[in-house]
């Protein structure tokens, strides 16, 4: 841009001097024919320097590209499913056919999550049967460890929850060394 501005005043005075029988004019003739070449770097618009926005701009062209991305589908599907599929129609059950739970259910969408995505009735009744046996058990040792440590405290007794296993020929020489000791200081 400055080389073709700074062109411009060239060419003119190269076509001025072509008219005036080939003699080239200085740059003084120019300014006294009125064609002055200045350049002042501007005028009173300035750039306002202002925080930038390429974060919230980035941002928002995500969510717009990520949003279409999973939402324009999903609506042409369920579109798709309420259109040539539509809700189920009560029907007699045929005999000896025992439905699935997940058959209970009206819409298309609702009988795939039914089937493929939530747990079955009995899977989670069985769960929180099995949650609600851990946490008798639990409450059950519990109590039964306040109950023995109330009984230890009431007689005064100890921690004994260990066994030693003692060679009983050890302890048969300790007692009779005693009584021989206990014999030797009587008969004194």
């Amino acid at each position: 841009m400055t080389g073709m501005s700074l062109m411009r005043p060239a060419v003119k005075q190269c076509l001025l001097s072509l008219q005036r029988n080939g003699t080239v004019p200085l740059q003084k003739q120019m300014q006294l024919m009125g064609q002055i070449s200045v350049r002042n770097g501007g005028h009173e618009k300035k750039m306002l320097i202002q925080p930038t926005r390429f974060e919230w701009t980035r941002f928002k062209n995500d969510l717009h590209f990520y949003l279409m991305l999973g939402l324009a589908p999903m609506v042409a599907f369920i579109t798709y499913a309420n259109i040539f599929i539509g809700p189920a129609q009560l029907a007699d059950i045929p005999e000896g056919y025992e439905p699935k739970e997940w058959e209970y259910y009206q819409g298309p969408i609702k009988r795939w999550f039914a089937k493929y995505v939530y747990e079955t009735p009995q899977k989670e009744y069985e769960r929180t049967l099995h949650f609600l046996h851990e946490k008798r058990e639990e409450r059950y040792w519990n109590l039964l460890d306040k109950k023995v440590k109330s009984l230890m405290s009431d007689r005064l007794d100890y921690r004994g929850w260990y066994w030693v296993d003692v060679d009983k020929s050890i302890k048969d020489d300790e007692k009779a060394f005693e009584e021989s000791n206990t014999r030797i200081a009587g008969s004194r």
